[in-house]
């Protein structure tokens, strides 16, 4: 009998060699996560955090081996791991500040990242890896994430399917299994538990569920993992015959392509991740930069513009699901905002996406002045909306046009976000979320983050990062 999708993907996660990643890999896998880390910090302070850990029951530390897996000061509290990935994974997503990979529409480091920090800072005590063995874990979390939705194709995206959230569950379980030493028999059931625990849908895009989404993927993979090291078992085909790959591309494929091969190479590597200047959905960035790039080029204010159209290539509106949005979070996937907001305020961060920014009367009396429509052939590919122009012409009062197109996307490979950038962006999101941090110290803990394949064990350093604000101010103050 030959051997099945799911059993070469265990196989690949369980027996990949760490000291095969290229450096690229690495490189590009340390700014991964530490990019995600930042923006987790960030997103803990925000109301939907605050909503969502107040649903969550708090279980007193009664197990003493637990309690020493970290230091008491540096836990979030006393959550259950699957609870506690279930936050930090939609805090992750909350600010929409993370990373992209437009191989399959999706962000695939925040689920990975935070089921993978909840496993070492909440779950069994003996997990201590290295920096080597977090990163490699990491690598092949992502790598089986993308790839299985590059099986599936873009035909998944245009479904209404939210991947990260449904491809998130699958490589945040290929992470852990990884982590955790799991071994091929038990890690090819985990995985086939987590295909059914997959869910997610873009309708939520602009609502407390998006980000939901990556929490969810986060603790339904620790959960996959559990059952499976408790001898559940699943579908040894789970990625065929009519599996997971035939659901959910609406019966498009059950076939796993031939030219899809795991970790040759690493996506991390070739074409790599898009990391995020601007707090908002992806499709928007180029849209901000086009809009900006008037604004200084033209000496531009409101009261310059009569109207504006937004070309963007085929598919680019279908997140864009708020045109007249009413909060911050619809605002994170409305292209009128974007261009209105991008004109008054000459920038756009993570204030800008306040409810009370998005409320200014000036803003919402314009926002039908824009219009946003697609152009170009018809796409089957994920990457062709990363690739693809995006044109912002403004129609001028005295009766002039101007235009601006942007090809390359911001953040990706051919527009690196730079060390420089993701440092300055790690010590601001450290400023919104730890406010009682000095940024002397935010730095000082990104340095020691970009050595992160060859520390010793990064239990504690993570560990730091993952706490809570009681006990962040409690042991700030007192450093």
């Amino acid at each position: 009998m030959s051997e099945t999708v799911n059993s070469k993907i265990a196989t690949f996660i369980c027996d990949f060699e760490a000291d095969k990643l290229s450096l690229l890999t690495v490189k590009n896998a340390t700014s991964a996560i530490l990019d995600t880390l930042a923006v987790t910090v960030a997103g803990r302070g925000e109301v939907e955090i605050k909503t969502l850990e107040a649903s969550l029951p708090v279980y007193p530390k009664t197990d003493p081996t637990h309690a020493t897996a970290i230091d008491t000061a540096v836990r979030l509290s006393s959550w259950r791991a699957d609870d506690a990935a279930l936050l930090l994974g939609t805090a992750s997503h909350v600010l929409d500040y993370d990373d992209v990979s437009m191989v399959t529409v999706c962000h695939p480091s925040a689920p990975i990242v935070s089921a993978m920090c909840a496993t070492i800072c909440f779950g069994d005590a003996s997990i201590k890896p290295n920096g080597s063995a977090f990163v490699a874990a990491f690598c092949l979390g992502t790598e089986v994430m993308i790839r299985v939705g590059q099986a599936m194709g873009f035909r998944h995206y245009e479904l209404g399917f939210h991947p990260t959230a449904t491809l998130g569950n699958i490589g945040a379980t290929a992470a852990i299994a990884r982590l955790t030493g799991l071994g091929r028999a038990p890690t090819a059931h985990a995985l086939s538990i987590a295909a059914s625990m997959s869910g997610g849908l873009r309708s939520n895009f602009g609502s407390m569920v998006k980000p939901l989404h990556v929490g969810l993927a986060a603790a339904n993979a620790m959960r996959a993992v559990q059952l499976a090291s408790a001898g559940v078992t699943g579908a040894a085909d789970i990625f065929e015959s009519s599996g997971f790959l035939h659901a959910f591309s609406g019966g498009a494929t059950d076939t796993w392509p031939t030219g899809i091969l795991l970790g040759q190479p690493f996506v991390l590597e070739a074409p790599g991740f898009e990391q995020k200047r601007y707090p908002c959905c992806y499709i928007l960035h180029k849209i901000i930069e086009a809009t900006l790039a008037l604004r200084r080029e033209h000496s531009l204010v409101l009261d310059d513009i009569a109207s504006a159209l937004v070309r963007l290539p085929h598919g680019g509106t279908r997140p864009l699901n708020h045109p007249y949005p009413r909060t911050g979070l619809n605002g994170k996937f409305s292209a009128p905002y974007a261009v209105i907001a991008s004109v008054v305020d000459g920038r756009i961060n993570l204030s800008s996406f306040l409810d009370a920014s998005v409320l200014r009367p000036d803003i919402q009396r314009r926002l039908t002045d824009i219009r946003v429509i697609e152009e170009g052939p018809t796409s089957n590919e994920g990457s062709d909306l990363s690739n693809g122009p995006v044109t912002v012409s403004l129609s001028l009062k005295n009766g002039r046009t101007v235009s601006h197109t942007i090809t390359l996307a911001p953040g990706s490979p051919a527009d690196p976000i730079t060390a420089e950038q993701l440092e300055k962006k790690w010590v601001d999101c450290f400023k919104i979320g730890r406010p009682c941090m000095s940024e002397a110290v935010a730095r000082d803990m990104y340095s020691v983050g970009s050595g992160l394949n060859e520390m010793p064990d990064v239990t504690h350093w993570l560990g730091a990062i993952c706490q809570d604000s009681s006990t962040l101010q409690h042991g700030e103050k007192k450093a």
